[in-house]
């Protein structure tokens, strides 16, 4: 009983901090003082000082134990009394504040390594299963309490950005913020800049119905606005925030119709799509479907997913394929061989995914996005390979919309 004591103590006070009475926290910081002084000047305390700290301390953890309020808040003060005037045993609160906040830090990062790592969605490639960043463009800019509404549900956000004068845009590149934002800077010809929260893509996509940029045979072309112009007016929905299992692919192998990340190492992602398609090229990150194997022979006959020859029987993929709404109507759909004389997946061909027992960091896999007529995925730049696996997406933590939860 002695041994179970303090550790049913320790997991009532760690559960219900909350609840605590204040004289068992005061208890709880005191001595949790006292043992940091101890252990930092331990050298430099006389003998008959430290057997007299040690007694307190000793005392301190015996009432906690047993529940003794009165003793408890007598031996506060009489630690307080003695140790006070000591110096080094008051720490300096921006010093704990400093040290904590290293301390959650070291946790956090340990975590995204080893374990769980947090992951935003940046394109609409897995839509509707997963929602990307997507811009809305709107006639008004609603309310405030609207605004606040879809913050909170959608994750979005508003921009209504006007030109202050004649300009164009001369450049633009994507970016991360936090680790966990993707955004993207548009550079104008007078040096100003305007960030939007949204991949390069997606914005692109948006100047492009807005008639502001257009393919020549010479590249794209940016229109110019005037001043007193609309840049942009629009709601941009943040992408689904999931957290990827790091440590699940140890265990078990990868599985055809799981969602899973992967990063870019290698894949040549560049020169090999249209403006029809989201541009992913600035990622390090992808999110798709796992829909083949080491050793699949793989091809599309739409709207079907083929497998060895037969249409794919995981329903994550059989759903995609069938094409009902949300879904797009087409299932999934080879390239054209003409059109894209590069692409790895095309009309009337098949693949065979490399399962190589010697070298098992080459193992390949296929991954497409949900979203076929809108994903640059391995039809175009080719297969995954085990190296380039992250993990497979568990679960969507933010926005609270219906894809809240465990993901398939």
């Amino acid at each position: 009983m002695r041994i179970l004591l303090p550790v049913l103590n320790t997991i009532v006070d760690s559960c219900f901090a909350w609840f605590t009475p204040a004289w068992r926290r005061n208890g709880h910081e005191t001595a949790a003082a006292l043992r940091r002084y101890i252990n930092h000047f331990r050298p430099g305390i006389k003998d008959d000082k430290l057997e007299e700290l040690l007694s307190m301390q000793n005392k301190m953890r015996d009432a906690l134990a047993h529940w003794r309020k009165e003793d408890v808040q007598n031996t506060t003060l009489a630690i307080n009394t003695v140790c006070e005037p000591m110096p080094g045993f008051k720490r300096n609160g921006i010093v704990e504040m400093v040290e904590s906040f290293f301390v959650i830090m070291v946790v956090f990062l340990g975590i995204r390594t080893y374990y769980a790592q947090p992951f935003r969605i940046p394109t609409g490639s897995m839509q509707p299963s997963l929602n990307g960043i997507i811009v809305h463009p709107v006639e008004e800019i609603p309310s405030a309490p609207t605004r606040w509404w879809h913050t909170l549900t959608l994750g979005s956000s508003y921009i209504d950005e006007v030109s202050d004068t004649n300009k164009r845009i001369v450049g633009m590149h994507q970016q991360q913020k936090w680790l966990l934002f993707t955004e993207t800077v548009l550079s104008f010809d007078d040096r100003s800049t305007l960030t939007i929260p949204a991949a390069q893509g997606t914005i692109m996509q948006y100047l492009r119905e807005q008639g502001k940029m257009i393919e020549t045979p010479f590249g794209l072309q940016f229109l110019p606005y005037r001043a007193g112009e609309t840049i942009m007016k629009a709601r941009v929905d943040a992408g689904d925030m999931v957290i990827v299992n790091r440590m699940a692919y140890h265990f078990r192998r990868p599985e055809r119709g799981e969602t899973f990340v992967f990063d870019t190492r290698g894949i040549n992602t560049s020169g090999k799509t249209t403006l029809s398609i989201e541009d992913q090229s600035s990622g390090t990150h992808y999110i798709k479907r796992l829909c083949g194997l080491p050793g699949d022979k793989v091809g599309i006959a739409a709207p079907h997913l083929l497998i060895n020859g037969s249409p794919a029987q995981e329903s994550t993929i059989s759903t995609v394929a069938a094409g009902k709404a949300p879904f797009n109507p087409g299932g999934y759909q080879a390239l054209d061989a003409h059109m894209y004389p590069n692409a790895y997946l095309t009309t009337g061909r098949s693949v065979i995914l490399r399962s190589a027992q010697d070298s098992p960091n080459l193992r390949e896999y296929i991954a497409l996005g949900d979203n076929t007529d809108n994903s640059l995925d391995s039809r175009y730049w080719g297969p995954v390979r085990q190296f380039n696996i992250i993990g497979p997406a568990a679960f969507t933590l933010w926005p609270f919309t219906p894809h809240w939860g465990n993901i398939h």
